[in-house]
Formats: structure tokens, C-alpha cells, sequence
């Protein structure tokens, strides 16, 4: 998946056209020093100009105004070809014709149109190479205005590939409470730290720093690199070839954070707030359920139907006694009730707490 949706900002359009006072025979009397390389960064450029590849960041805000004429060179800069090139296609076309050793070169000067309107004029390769510079560093400012922007509007929910089996940290979230501040939650715990998107050449990374001294540290703090980006998913990978899905959500009720549920508070009754524990059942799950583990084979066992039952005192939760009904609505102000968490074929089970915390809701 490419950048494309975030590149539609600014457009610059670069004439290739002879001057009326070149001679077109001057392109094939040439020294080195004049032509563009085959393993050149502005050779590179150029290419991802006229190529839609959707591993590379694009390059929007320059435009080829065609036709013209591009020259190749073997590696003893002797002519081995010249081709009129009337579109970007036909332009990769011959970039990608062009051998290892060898070197291309075009009419110079170049002519470009800006966005306002105004006229440049480009001497040389290392002209072109600076505006195609600019203009890179100016998509790649959109792309991180545009990637942070979208990142603080709701959370991102962990996921993983489709090749992974099983990752501890599958529907951890991450919630950004401002531009680079970012709160992680994980199995009922909150870590504080930061997310900061930029760019290192044309590659996009995403840092991530918790501040924690727990594994948890250990396993995301890393400048992971953003291999797809979109408004509602980012692909990361980092060093040790760890990737992980961060998919956006909007719908509160849609992912996990802690074991504290909130509800806003009776109109009638100021203070005190309507549960019904059924409800949170899902996120008891995500949250504190015992997890899974990977055989010696690399594969999953069957999915448990975990027993969720709610109680008064950890004494009751622990003999199973007294149980509270899930169906039924507590009416609360605070309240801890106790759960336990049972495996119906083993009858092992563990135990949790969750607090009830009514709020005031604006209307």
C-alpha cells in the first residue's frame, strides 16, 4: 500500500525541453562528470518520478512535461542508444532498460513551472537533484502532518499478520492523548511514552518510546519502519523483523483498555451509574484471561469458552459461592466486584478485580 492519499499537495512541473539556442548534438559530446549515473541516488529519483511502485514514497509534486530526448551510455561514455520518450511509462520503460555501469543524460537546461505560476530554470543534474530534494522534503512534511494528525483522532489496536500465529500483545492499544504523547495498554496496565513519525531518506519510521523499565519496554521500544501506511492501518517492523498491524478504531465500545468501566451517571440519580456486568465479559477476556500456548509444533490449541462469573469478596470467587447475576443491572456509585475466570474442561480457573465508576456525562 502506498502514500499515495497523503500526497496531494503541492504540484511542480518540470519542462524537458531544449533550449532554442541548444544543440541537440551537445547531448552526445558529454564527459562523466555531466551524466546521471545508472546507480546514482538522482537516477533512483528520477525512476520513482515515473514509476508507481507501492514500496516507495511517491514523488507527486513533480510532473514530466514530455516530449524530449534521453541518451544512454555505456560505462566508457560511448552513445549506445537515444529514444524519445512521450510519456512517464515510456520514461521508465527506457530507465529501466539502462544496465549496471551505464549512465543517461537529457537536454539541460530544464525549464519548470511552479505552483504560482513562475518559471525556474535548471543548469545542470545537481539543480535537478536539488528541487527534486525540495519537493521531496515538502511531501514528506504532508505525509507526517497527515500520518500524526490521523493518529491522534482514536486509538490504534494491535493486530498481526496473517503468518503469525500468536503474538502476546494481539489488541493492546495504543490511545495518543496529544501530538507525539502516546498512553499503551496492555493486559490492564497503562504505560506512558511517545510516538513520533519521520522520515530517514525516503523511509518512514515511527519511534515509539515507553517509559518503562518492564519487557514490555524491551519489545516496542524500537524506531520501527512503516512499511504500509493508510488512514486507518500502519504496517511497522522493526530490526529483529518483528511486524505488527496497528488498526484504528473509533467505537469506544470496540477495544480494551482496563478493568475499570465507566458509565455515566442516572439523570434521576446524580452519583451513581446503571452496569450490567454481562457487558464486559469481552474485554475481562482480552485483558485478563490466561493466554495461549504455542506447542512445539508452532500451533495454537483449541480456543477455550471461558467461564465468567462475578462476586462479592475474592473468598467467594475463589470457592465458586454466592455468585452476583450478570444480567441484572448494579446500580453504583463505585463498587469492586471480583471475577473469576475458569476453564470449564480443566476447572482451572484464575480471578480478577474490576471497578464499577460512575461518571458525569455532558448532556
Amino acid at each position: 500500500m502506498t502514500f499515495r492519499n497523503f500526497l496531494l499537495s503541492i504540484s511542480i512541473l518540470f519542462c524537458l525541453v531544449s533550449c532554442d539556442n541548444e544543440d541537440l548534438d551537445d547531448l552526445f559530446q558529454i564527459t562523466e562528470a555531466e551524466l546521471i549515473a545508472e546507480d546514482s541516488d538522482l537516477f533512483s529519483l528520477m525512476d520513482r518520478i515515473t514509476t508507481d511502485d507501492p514500496n516507495a514514497t511517491d514523488v507527486t509534486c513533480i510532473d514530466f512535461i514530455y516530449s524530449f530526448t534521453v541518451v544512454i551510455y555505456d560505462e566508457n561514455i560511448e552513445l549506445q542508444s537515444s529514444v524519445i520518450v512521450n510519456n512517464d511509462q515510456e520514461f521508465s520503460d527506457v530507465l529501466g532498460t539502462v544496465e549496471d555501469g551505464q549512465f543517461i543524460n537529457v537536454s539541460f537546461p530544464i525549464t519548470s513551472q511552479l505552483d504560482d505560476g513562475t518559471t525556474l530554470t535548471i543548469n545542470d543534474k545537481d539543480e535537478l537533484r536539488a528541487a527534486i530534494d525540495a519537493c521531496i522534503e515538502v511531501e514528506q512534511q504532508v505525509i507526517i502532518g497527515n500520518a500524526t494528525s490521523s493518529a491522534v483522532e482514536c486509538v490504534w489496536e494491535v493486530q498481526i499478520p496473517d503468518d503469525v500465529v500468536f503474538n502476546t500483545y494481539v489488541d493492546a492499544v495504543f490511545k495518543l492523548s496529544g501530538a507525539g504523547v502516546v498512553e499503551f495498554f496492555y493486559r490492564g496496565d497503562r504505560y506512558d511514552g511517545t510516538w513520533i513519525f519521520y522520515f530517514i531518506e525516503d523511509e518512514l519510521h515511527l519511534n515509539i518510546n515507553l517509559d518503562t523499565d518492564e519487557v514490555v519496554g524491551e519489545d516496542w521500544n524500537f524506531d520501527w519502519k512503516v512499511r504500509s501506511l493508510s488512514n486507518v492501518m500502519i504496517g511497522i517492523e522493526n530490526d529483529t523483523e518483528t511486524q505488527f498491524i496497528l488498526q484504528k478504531e473509533c467505537e469506544a465500545g470496540a477495544y480494551c483498555t482496563t478493568l475499570l468501566f465507566e458509565a455515566c451517571e442516572e439523570e434521576d440519580m446524580p452519583g451513581v451509574a446503571s452496569f450490567v456486568l454481562e457487558d464486559y465479559i469481552e474485554c475481562i477476556i482480552v485483558i485478563a484471561a490466561p493466554q495461549p500456548v504455542v506447542d512445539d509444533m508452532g500451533e495454537l490449541p483449541d480456543p477455550i469458552e471461558w467461564q465468567i462469573t462475578f462476586y462479592d469478596t475474592q473468598i467467594d470467587a475463589d470457592a465458586a459461592t454466592n455468585p452476583i447475576p450478570a444480567d441484572v443491572a448494579i446500580i453504583t456509585d463505585v463498587r469492586e466486584i471480583y471475577v473469576r475466570i475458569e476453564n470449564p474442561e480443566t476447572l482451572e480457573f484464575t480471578t480478577t478485580m474490576i471497578t464499577l465508576q460512575s461518571m458525569e456525562c455532558e448532556e
